[in-house]
């Protein structure tokens, strides 16, 4: 879809898609004390996850390689290990070690066992960016387990990425969205869709509904099962090569 859109345009469009799904599941709104009580953790949800993050992140895309983009998000665990103290979870040697162990069989996964690969890592701008996305994902996980002590997962979703369409459509306005959506292609508005249910409500949903079952510096460990998982589906679905060091990285 990048190839046909704008990251403004497509972060704009995929929430605005997600944010009409979720709808008829936040309708059991919460009490208005309950969004007085979530009002500061909810607002920084919104700024972080429903608008700077899927905007810095498109565009980061649009600006370095994939693996790059792969290595730097990968740090998001990291991050939000290191700042969970200031949300009451502790951090201790055991977690921080379960973490950078699953940070290298991560790079491992992603760079396919290529050493090369990590060692030539220079920062450009796409990377940068794509650093700076992932310091604020963690700042999202970390304002969700707050959220989540008086929100449901739908309404929260439901806010951010309502919120959020509606500001990326603002920023987005000088590139004319609806144009592009218009001229973009069947293959271009099924990604879109994908992006916007698969990626963004379900994912969303499960994520939320884990935070709030068993706490922030668990949950987000799970992130590191991506690239595990998209090697898995690359190799069955898409006939792509499976290496040794995938097998390696993913264990």
């Amino acid at each position: 879809v990048l190839g046909q859109m704008t990251p403004l345009a497509v972060a704009a469009w995929r929430f605005a898609v997600a944010a009409v799904v979720l709808a008829p599941f936040a309708l059991r709104r919460p009490s208005g004390r309950a969004v007085r009580a979530a009002a500061r953790p909810l607002a920084i949800l919104v700024v972080c996850g429903g608008v700077l993050y899927p905007w810095l992140f498109l565009t980061a895309l649009a600006r370095t390689s994939a693996t790059n983009a792969a290595l730097l998000i990968a740090l998001n665990p990291v991050f939000t290990l290191l700042l969970a103290p200031l949300i009451g979870e502790p951090l201790t040697r055991r977690r921080l070690g379960g973490v950078l162990l699953a940070l290298v069989g991560a790079a491992t996964v992603i760079a396919h066992g290529h050493l090369d690969t990590l060692t030539s890592l220079a920062l450009n701008s796409g990377d940068l960016l794509a650093l700076t996305a992932a310091g604020l994902w963690s700042v999202f996980n970390l304002a969700s387990r707050r959220a989540m002590a008086q929100l449901t997962p739908a309404f929260t979703n439901w806010v951010v990425c309502g919120v959020g369409s509606t500001v990326l459509f603002v920023l987005a306005a000088p590139q004319h969205p609806l144009a592009q959506l218009r001229a973009a292609s069947l293959d271009a508005w099924s990604s879109l869709a994908i992006l916007a249910i698969v990626s963004t409500v379900v994912s969303g949903q499960f994520f939320l509904g884990g935070v709030r079952a068993i706490g922030v510096s668990r949950a987000v460990v799970f992130i590191y099962l991506m690239p595990v998982l998209t090697a898995v589906f690359a190799t069955t679905l898409l006939g792509e090569a499976f290496y040794a060091a995938q097998a390696v990285g993913g264990a």
